[in-house]
């Protein structure tokens, strides 16, 4: 965004009582740019902001801003066309004829402007490479692990003044959630833009006063029902809350007394350990006895040595009182072995190779209807398969809750992390991306120099 060189009275006022950098007439470069009181409005051509006025004053609906430089608050012809890019006359004159460029020797490093203010906000970009975890298949309604310790927003982050808004290159907003990791480093969830094959990614970051983060089941929703991230910390209590970041009335509970050193380390921010005696993490979901379709996925580790020890790391996803479930063997720390039951027949299913202890390792279990098929998916590649019989996944008239870490065949001693439930057979690239992305995070991301923010008009 610039400021012109023209000064008018309303400009100056607004700028000497909200201690903006500059006093001379706003000027916008992009449709973020225009957000005075949190409107979203559109950057015109003569780089003024428009907004949406509801007074009916206006045929159009739009209104030029109260402090644009030229006819402040008139009436706009017809919806100004979105402009989510950077104005590409960086020198477009004002109304006066005069012109205004962008000051580019605002360095990261910068805490105030050329007249000593602090600046009303920040802004960087990320480009994400998808051919590191997507090679040649573009996704839809993708979820990325955004690590920010090596984003050079250290000072953003922990600025509890500043919100953070995140923009695709067309300006839609993309939702997020922020998940820190157990030292602190901070992360996030981002709900990336469609991409196609092969392509780079690029979203705005852009910090500023008065910004809210989204809800978290904005971020999941499209996709999936449930997504316990299992980062809660232990209490040593009974029933301390599990959260799901889709629907927060199925939250889950911690049995076995669990503390909090078993609030661990996971592959994405913290996860929980289980004792592989009597912890559980128990969720009695609105969904239960209602899935059909589905696609369960987790991470998880074992940590036993004892041959004959058998763990599971869930059980009953619909309701039924065993199936769908998940465990490891006891052929050293076992296979990975899954079943669920359709018309009233037990199928099963594992992976081709033993468990490595303290390891961790991506399951995914899906099942698709249509085909009739269901997969089970080590590590994002397919690894088991099902040809289901016709009909339709069982459940109980008493409907089970979801045991997660324990089973018919014993508690699991080692971790989970990311438990996710979706109500659709998710392709094995959307799985094999999430296992890629996760396993390798940041690799993909590269970070531009931050950049400070003038005020709103």
């Amino acid at each position: 965004m610039r400021r012109g060189t023209r000064l008018l009275g309303l400009a100056s006022a607004w700028g000497l009582a909200s201690g903006c950098p500059t006093l001379e007439a706003y000027q916008c470069e992009r449709d973020a740019d225009c957000n005075r009181a949190g409107l979203e409005g559109r950057c015109l051509a003569d780089a003024a902001c428009a907004y949406p006025e509801s007074e009916g004053r206006c045929e159009s609906g739009w209104a030029r801003s109260v402090n644009a430089a030229d006819a402040p608050g008139a009436c706009v012809d017809e919806e100004p066309p979105p402009n989510p890019t950077t104005n590409p006359d960086p020198t477009l004159a004002s109304s006066d004829g005069s012109t205004s460029t962008t000051d580019a020797s605002t360095s990261a490093a910068s805490t105030e402007t050329g007249d000593g203010s602090a600046p009303c906000g920040w802004t960087a970009t990320l480009d994400v490479e998808t051919p590191l975890f997507s090679p040649g298949t573009g996704l839809s309604d993708f979820v990325l692990w955004v690590p920010l310790q090596d984003a050079g927003l250290d000072a953003q982050l922990e600025d509890a003044s500043l919100g953070l808004r995140i923009t695709a290159e067309d300006g839609t907003i993309l939702p997020y959630e922020r998940e820190d990791g157990v030292d602190g480093t901070p992360a996030l969830w981002l709900h990336l833009p469609d991409f196609d094959a092969d392509a780079t990614v690029r979203v705005s970051f852009e910090f500023k006063p008065g910004l809210t983060p989204p809800g978290p089941a904005e971020v999941w929703s499209p996709t999936l029902i449930g997504v316990w991230h299992l980062d809660d910390v232990p209490t040593g209590l009974e029933d301390a809350p599990v959260t799901n970041s889709v629907r927060p009335p199925d939250a889950g509970t911690m049995r076995g007394s669990m503390e909090v050193e078993q609030h661990v380390a996971g592959v994405t921010g913290p996860a929980l350990a289980f004792d592989g005696d009597d912890d559980i993490v128990l969720v009695p979901n609105s969904f239960t006895g209602m899935l059909d379709a589905y696609t369960v996925s987790f991470w998880a580790r074992t940590d036993s040595t004892d041959g004959s020890l058998v763990g599971s790391f869930f059980q009953r996803l619909n309701g039924d009182f065993f199936y769908p479930r998940c465990w490891h063997g006891a052929s050293g720390v076992g296979r990975v072995i899954c079943q669920h039951e359709v018309a009233g027949a037990v199928a099963s299913t594992s992976s081709d190779d033993p468990l490595e202890q303290g390891e961790f390792i991506h399951v995914a279990f899906t099942r698709d209807p249509s085909t009739q098929t269901t997969t089970l998916l080590v590590r994002g590649e397919t690894e088991g398969e099902i040809d289901d019989p016709k009909g339709t996944l069982d459940t109980n008239e008493q409907a089970y809750p979801l045991e997660i870490g324990r089973g018919e065949w014993g508690s699991l001693l080692g971790v989970i992390d990311e438990f996710r439930v979706s109500d659709r057979a998710l392709p094995q690239a959307h799985i094999r991306a999430d296992y890629r992305s996760q396993v390798a995070p940041g690799a993909s991301l590269t970070f531009g120099t931050p950049s400070t923010l003038n005020c709103p008009d």
